[in-house]
This record gives C-alpha cells, sequence and structure tokens, in this order.
C-alpha cells in the first residue's frame, strides 16, 4: 500500500502548535520542560522557540525567575520562562445574540481592547448586521490604530436561536456551518473569517489556562433556550460542533408544565425565560420584563420572590444533576439575568443539596454583558495562529 509521509513544513508546523498550546495552558514555560512534555528533545524546542521569538511570537521573560528562599541551591543555570507575546497579533470577535449583536477587539491573551454592541429587533435583517459588524470592525481597528496584518481575523459566534437568519447550513455529518455569512463579512474585509455555534465559544471563551479550576468544567447557557457544553482537560468535548441544545429537554419534572415538541416537564417547559415571564403575568395580572422581576424580587414583592425561588430552586437541582451526570466539579453561568439576591438563594440552595460542602461550585461567566464578544476572539484565535501554529501567510520557514 502507499503511503504519503508527513511533509517538512507540516511536521514544524505541528511542532510550533504543540509549543504554543503547552505555553498557553501554563501560563509560561522553560524550554526543558517543554521539551519533557512534549517528548521533543531540547536542541529542537530552543530552535523552535527561537525563532518564535525572533518573529515576536513568544517573549524571553526577561531572563530566569528568582529561587524560592527555601529552595536549596542549585549547580547550573537557572530555567528562564517563555510565554505568548500576547501584542504579537489582535484579533476581532463578534457574537450574534438573541437581542444584540456584541463585537470587540482583543489581543492574543483575550483580553479587551474595545467594543461596541448593535441592539436587534424582529425587524432586523442579515443586511442590517453584515453591515455593522463589517464597519464596526473598520473602526475598531482604526481606533486602535492597526493595519490589516496586525489582525488575525475575525471569529463570530451565533446563538441557535439566529441560525437560520444567518443562514446557516448542515453538512452530511449534521455539524452546522455558516460559510455564507463568513463569504459575506470577508467580501468586506480583509481579514480571514470564521464562524461558529455561539455556546460552544462561551464554553472555550471561559477556560482558564493555568487554573487547574478551568481544566473540567460545564459551561450553562439561559435564555429563550437553555444550552451547554463541557470542557475536559483544557478543551471542548466533542469540539466547537458538539450538540449544546440536549440540557433543553432533560426531564425536570415528571408530568409537569407542557410545552410543544418538548417532553412534559422539561427543563424548557419548566424554565426557559418566556415560560417564567408568562407565569409571572398569570400570577400577577400583568406583563413583567426579567429586570422589573428582578427589582421585584429586590424589593419583596411576595408573589415574585415564591415563584422565583421555586425557578431557582430547580436551577440549583438542575446544575447538581449536570455537575453528577458529567463528572464535573464547576458550572459556569453564561446569559442568566439573577440579581445578587437570586445567587445566594441559588447557592444556599445548591450547598443544602451537596452532601460534600465546597466540592461543587457555581461560577458565573466574566465574559457576560459587554465582553460577551471575547467568545468570537476565541474562535479566530484558535483558528488563525494555534492550528496554524503561528504562521502566517508569507512567513518563511527556516
Amino acid at each position: 500500500m502507499e503511503t504519503k509521509g508527513i511533509s517538512k513544513l507540516d511536521l514544524k508546523r505541528r511542532n510550533r502548535k504543540q509549543i504554543l498550546l503547552a505555553i498557553r495552558q501554563a501560563g509560561m514555560l522553560a524550554r526543558v520542560d517543554i521539551a519533557a512534555q512534549l517528548s521533543l528533545t531540547r536542541a529542537a524546542v530552543t530552535i523552535i522557540t527561537n525563532q518564535m521569538i525572533a518573529q515576536n511570537i513568544l517573549e524571553d521573560m526577561n531572563g530566569p525567575l528568582p529561587a524560592a528562599l527555601d529552595e536549596p541551591k542549585k549547580k547550573g543555570r537557572r530555567k528562564t520562562m517563555i510565554r505568548i507575546n500576547p501584542t504579537y497579533r489582535y484579533i476581532l470577535g463578534a457574537v450574534i445574540e438573541e437581542d444584540h449583536v456584541s463585537i470587540g477587539l482583543s489581543n492574543l491573551a483575550l483580553e479587551p481592547v474595545s467594543q461596541e454592541r448593535m441592539m436587534l429587533t424582529d425587524e432586523t435583517d442579515l443586511d442590517e448586521i453584515v453591515s455593522f459588524i463589517v464597519n464596526t470592525s473598520k473602526q475598531l481597528v482604526r481606533k486602535a490604530s492597526l493595519n490589516a496584518k496586525q489582525v488575525l481575523g475575525l471569529g463570530v459566534g451565533i446563538v441557535p436561536s439566529r441560525w437560520e437568519q444567518m443562514r446557516a447550513e448542515k453538512d452530511e455529518n449534521n455539524q452546522v456551518h455558516f460559510s455564507k455569512l463568513c463569504y459575506l463579512l470577508e467580501m468586506e474585509l480583509s481579514v480571514p473569517v470564521c464562524a461558529a455555534n455561539a455556546i460552544s465559544l462561551y464554553a472555550m471563551a471561559n477556560i482558564g489556562y493555568g487554573e487547574d479550576s478551568s481544566a473540567e468544567q460545564l459551561l450553562l447557557y439561559g435564555g429563550a433556550n437553555f444550552h451547554f457544553a463541557t470542557v475536559a482537560e483544557y478543551a471542548l468535548v466533542g469540539g466547537i460542533y458538539a450538540n449544546t441544545a440536549l440540557v433543553d429537554r432533560i426531564v425536570l419534572c415528571p408530568g409537569g408544565e407542557k410545552a410543544e415538541s418538548y417532553p412534559d416537564g422539561s427543563v424548557h417547559a419548566e424554565m426557559a425565560a418566556p415560560i417564567v415571564l408568562q407565569k409571572m403575568q398569570k400570577a400577577t395580572g400583568k406583563e413583567w420584563t426579567v429586570d422589573e422581576a428582578n427589582q421585584a424580587y429586590t424589593d419583596g414583592n411576595a408573589q415574585i420572590v415564591e415563584i422565583m425561588n421555586f425557578q431557582l430552586r430547580k436551577l440549583a437541582i438542575l446544575i447538581y444533576n449536570l455537575c453528577i451526570g458529567h463528572r464535573t466539579s464547576r458550572v459556569v453561568l453564561q446569559k442568566f439575568r439573577i440579581n445578587d439576591e437570586q445567587k445566594a438563594y441559588l447557592e444556599q440552595f445548591f450547598a443544602s443539596l451537596c452532601t460534600e460542602p465546597g466540592v461543587l461550585k457555581i461560577e458565573y461567566s466574566p465574559i457576560d454583558g459587554d465582553r460577551e464578544f471575547i467568545a468570537g476572539c476565541s474562535l479566530a484565535a484558535e483558528k488563525q495562529f494555534f492550528e496554524l501554529g503561528g504562521l502566517q501567510p508569507g512567513d518563511k520557514m527556516a
């Protein structure tokens, strides 16, 4: 059988990618530790990292770190640490949410530089969204005094309720792609564009590299529909194409509330935000927004407090079951508009379910609100930097 070997270029790109991923996971690493982790020779690691330092991709952290006072003195040179240069390139990111578009610019460390937002209505069409993303991208790059070569690309996350509008397509493996949207954006922008399910990207962007607690986590997304994505060993389980909608069909209360196309008592039927607001309207005789309901909870409105506490108890049970079922000790909540009083009630009831206090934890996404666009940035960084080993078009390989 005739086989094809890996090319010299592909081998170099793979080694560079592995080195970049190892450094990202640790925050910073010494060459000797990189060699040990990746089973590469120290000479090979030195050659590759020196090349990437010369290209400004990596930074030598100005010599060896000081030894700990209680560490015995050792002969020979101390380790020198290297890290990814966060300002080597910049990244554009956007998230098309249920009711708005969030877009912004970050560096390679996913630290925000600037951002903008556009509210959406039922009348907002695809052309308006594309126009906003294009024009705002150009403004953000210009405002930061950058040129096109300093921007790796644009990553776009789309929540499932917006897939149809954004012309999503499914391939033979039932995986969703946004080639038409990417084409429309690339026609106007001089950078590569990639797009994917926003739920997966939220989970990716919530990974805290270098933090052991971030190696395993489950992200739970609330809103008109519930979604989830899991992270194991700092990687998305199933990748960006994994089905995130299954949690919506979990039966939380057998024989409970009904919703068309969902099992009775499902998470969607019991807990989706529009359904909860309908319950409040039925109980009080008036229509409520989420912000109004939260304020009424804070003000001690007895009817709203009773309904909301019941919902928070169900949410705590769902989180507990997801932790147990997916063998994770950390759940990150994304797009849950609950106030401090509600958080306190949720955490107190959740703690009452846990036989080992402190083992299972609820956290709140740091990229909610104005920082949502970081989810798109994380996709562009993955596709246009890490997967390419930091190589850009026109780069020469030594």
